[in-house]
């Protein structure tokens, strides 16, 4: 048979549809390691979310409410009374755990975890275990008798779960309150 009596249409035909299924599988294979690479992408994004909201979690926060009492003729406080709960439905805190730091211009007292000044009374409990949750709110007395704060002074309290969850208040003594008196400090 002749050569120009050859139709190559069909062939050409045939080698485009080779090279637009080449196309198709080289797309489709960009296209899965992408969606893959997004996956892997926002998994990461929502563990590390997860992270964050679970760090934030574990905060305390102190109550408003902060009491003292002065129980001597110089002025000294006796003991400092506020209350603990955390900041969101995430958090638990081992209330054993807990360091509480008093610190005025001239002294730093740190009251180490089951120290015998600091008791715990539970306003609001929600189960028997130690761990402060969500809606619960417990009750902490620092006998501050040998910190010497006194009339007048400005003192902070720091309060650090063993988890790293920490707090802070800073109260100013009245200056012409009594001995024997109980005051709320703001």
């Amino acid at each position: 048979m002749p050569r120009g009596d050859r139709d190559d249409r069909a062939f050409t035909g045939l080698e485009a549809a080779i090279v637009f299924i080449a196309f198709i599988v080289v797309a489709s294979v960009f296209a899965y390691v992408v969606l893959g690479a997004g996956m892997v992408t926002s998994q990461k994004n929502q563990e590390v979310m997860h992270a964050a909201l679970s760090d934030a979690g574990s905060a305390l926060r102190p109550g408003y409410t902060v009491i003292a009492k002065l129980d001597n003729d110089k002025g000294f406080l006796n003991f400092i009374e506020f209350d603990l709960e955390t900041t969101t439905d995430l958090a638990a805190i081992e209330m054993r755990s807990m360091t509480y730091t008093a610190a005025t211009r001239d002294t730093l007292i740190t009251f180490p975890p089951g120290d015998s000044r600091v008791t715990e009374t539970w306003r609001y409990r929600k189960d028997a275990g130690d761990l402060l949750e969500a809606g619960e709110v417990v009750t902490v007395n620092l006998d501050v008798r040998n910190v010497g704060i006194r009339r007048g002074d400005t003192f902070t309290l720091d309060m650090t779960a063993a988890g790293g969850a920490t707090a802070s208040l800073t109260r100013t003594v009245p200056a012409g309150i009594d001995k024997n008196v109980y005051v709320e400090l703001f």
